[in-house]
């Protein structure tokens, strides 16, 4: 006799969307909103494409968050050699001289903040998030962002993200310039959770603890 157990399923219930607010900076966007804990997730890389240009002496996007265990490709766009590299602890590598038209790609396998530098150009920087887990956002011109992002993980080619169940959740934020924030966050049994946020310049925290 075959015994079948029952289990509730998880109901997936909606997103959080929320605005952020700043001061001291000349716009809202590039910040990482983020669940500092979050469901399990079966995310799916095997199609996703990341992607840190370097064009006009700069990495294109300036923040750019990904999944743990992605990689990124890092095209040379512009009309100048450049050297990539990173001294961070969450992933130190150093891809040398590459010229116009040529990449290189970096796997990222630990969750942390990288700071991305040129060696040749010392005004170029930019910040690669790896995120534990897909429930984050980044903000958009207006402040704007929703968790989870299904316009920018579908860009990149992750289709398998759906909404948050209901439930509460923390979540902060990161960016250069910006003191981390924290707020708590219920997600109802249907529909999403709004949220502001208002952020003042100082030190960022680390992303987890």
């Amino acid at each position: 006799m075959l015994t079948v157990m029952a289990f509730p399923a998880i109901v997936l219930a909606g997103k959080i969307k929320g605005t952020v607010n700043v001061k001291g900076l000349r716009t809202p966007a590039d910040i990482v909103v983020y669940l500092s804990k979050a469901p399990a997730a079966d995310v799916n890389l095997s199609k996703a494409k990341f992607v840190m240009d370097q064009q006009n002496l700069a990495f294109i996007p300036h923040v750019l968050p990904i999944p743990v265990g992605s990689s990124v490709l890092f095209p040379n766009n512009d009309k100048v050699d450049h050297n990539v590299f990173s001294m961070s602890r969450t992933k130190k590598f150093n891809l040398g001289s590459y010229k116009p038209g040529e990449s290189q790609t970096v796997l990222f396998d630990k969750p942390g903040i990288v700071e991305v530098r040129c060696d040749v150009h010392a005004e170029m920087a930019a910040y690669i998030l790896v995120m534990k887990n897909p429930y984050f956002g980044i903000t958009d011109q207006n402040g704007h962002f929703e968790i989870p992002d299904s316009g920018y993980l579908q860009r990149v080619g992750i289709n398998s993200i759906g909404d948050l169940p209901s439930g509460d959740y923390s979540i902060k934020t990161w960016h250069e310039k910006l003191r981390t924030d924290k707020q708590s966050i219920v997600v109802p049994d249907a529909g999403d959770a709004a949220v502001q946020l208002d952020l003042k310049r100082g030190m960022p925290g680390v992303l987890y603890k």
